[in-house]
């Protein structure tokens, strides 16, 4: 039997396969087992490296590997994780699971517009999921008891958050009891491609996992975040090593 999970620089990842991820999320749902998903990329393992809090979300939290350096990584440590799981393709799959099983769904996050956009559009191309509530990011914090409270009353299946990482997932974590929801998901900019206000990698540059730098060309402002990738590549061929020499006789 595969191991269900991996660690890679600290933080534990799913090791299932897209659909498999999908299937299994689909059963805590309806099992009503509270889930945090939390999809993270190099990025994401080296902010949690230096920020404690961070890594104490992500050990909790179901986290799938959303970066095909990561892919790459299991690879060099000879761990289970074979395919990338993007978050804005999960979010699809899972509001066409809503679609079938007519479950709730709340949009928290972006701006106005493209959180009214992207609540129209999955309305219209999932129509059996109940949209039963969206709201915009741009909250000062002493609203946020009132929109908590909000949500817990719409108790949505699905409650995808979108403020950017790692403050997404620090307020699911924050609010997570408070929330009613079964299945919390921070999706960074995903309400923006589905609003129609960003494109998408092409599906060419999707499959030569090339996505990372088709958004660096599309903007170019991304650059320093970029650096967390050859970080990442570094620290986990430079630990490899020195896992290699302690075992050593």
């Amino acid at each position: 039997m595969t191991k269900q999970v991996a660690t890679i620089l600290g933080v534990p990842f799913s090791t299932r396969g897209f659909a498999g991820t999908v299937d299994d999320l689909v059963e805590r749902i309806e099992n009503g087992r509270k889930t945090h998903v939390v999809t993270a990329n190099p990025e994401i393992v080296m902010l949690a490296r230096e920020k404690r809090s961070l890594r104490a979300i992500l050990e909790q939290a179901y986290v799938v590997p959303d970066g095909i350096g990561i892919v790459y990584a299991a690879r060099w440590t000879k761990q289970p994780i074979n395919e990338r799981v993007t978050g804005i393709d999960l979010l699809e799959a899972l509001m066409a699971a809503a679609d079938r099983h007519q479950w709730k769904v709340y949009l928290l996050g972006a701006s106005p517009e493209v959180n009214r956009l992207a609540a129209e559009k999955l309305a219209a191309r999932y129509p059996g999921a109940r949209i039963v509530g969206y709201r915009d990011g741009y909250f000062q914090q002493g609203e946020e008891p009132a929109i908590v409270e909000e949500i817990a009353e719409k108790a949505p299946h699905l409650l995808f958050v979108a403020m950017g990482s790692p403050k997404q997932d620090e307020w699911i974590a924050k609010y997570r009891d408070q929330l009613q929801a079964i299945l919390m998901m921070g999706v960074g900019g995903s309400f923006d491609v589905i609003a129609g206000k960003v494109k998408r990698a092409p599906k060419l540059w999707q499959r030569l996992h090339l996505e990372w730098l088709y958004r660096l060309l599309a903007q170019p402002s991304r650059w320093k975040r970029q650096l967390a990738i050859p970080r990442f590549v570094w620290t986990v061929l430079k630990e490899k090593g020195e896992n290699r020499s302690g075992r050593c006789p």
